[in-house]
């Protein structure tokens, strides 16, 4: 009999409890479970055409909370779906009855190699933040980095 079929096997609301106390670090099951919001129904900002009933939606704040929340998925078989601004033009953005890791809380930018113009940055960081961010961070400089073109002509997208 395979993991999946066994009848201890892990549950959905199983699942669901344990990524809420990954990722939302309360201090009671009680309080996992109403952190994790189960069976949410999400959808993309720009068309608001792609209405996706996902069965949780976790924020991690670091990466060792992003790892967790990913381990958690995996330790259940769970699929797992990322968003950042949530303007995935395509409908491909959200998967029915998976873990949604919203990435928008992970927006920092990480290095800035002034010598190559190379910038690091955290998936859920956003094109404004990014540009404020090397603005500020190069005020003054006789030659700032800046960002010549991005990938379309809506600005709330995340990098990753």
């Amino acid at each position: 009999m395979s993991k999946a079929s066994h009848p201890v096997s892990r549950t959905r609301r199983a699942f669901v409890g344990a990524t809420a106390l990954l990722a939302a670090r309360p201090r009671s099951v009680r309080e996992a479970r109403a952190c994790a919001r189960p069976s949410t129904v999400v959808n993309d900002i720009h068309s608001r055409l792609n209405e996706t009933r996902v069965d949780a939606v976790v924020q991690p704040a670091s990466r060792g909370e992003l790892r967790r929340a990913m381990r958690a998925a995996a330790a259940n078989d769970a699929p797992v779906s990322l968003a950042g601004g949530r303007y995935a033009m395509g409908g491909q953005q959200f998967r029915t009855g998976s873990l949604l890791i919203d990435m928008s809380g992970l927006n920092r930018v990480r290095t800035l190699d002034r010598e190559a113009g190379v910038v690091e940055v955290e998936g859920g960081i956003q094109w404004p933040e990014l540009v404020a961010w090397l603005a500020r961070e190069q005020h003054g400089e006789h030659r700032p980095w800046g960002i010549v073109q991005k990938q379309t002509g809506a600005d709330r997208l995340s990098i990753g």
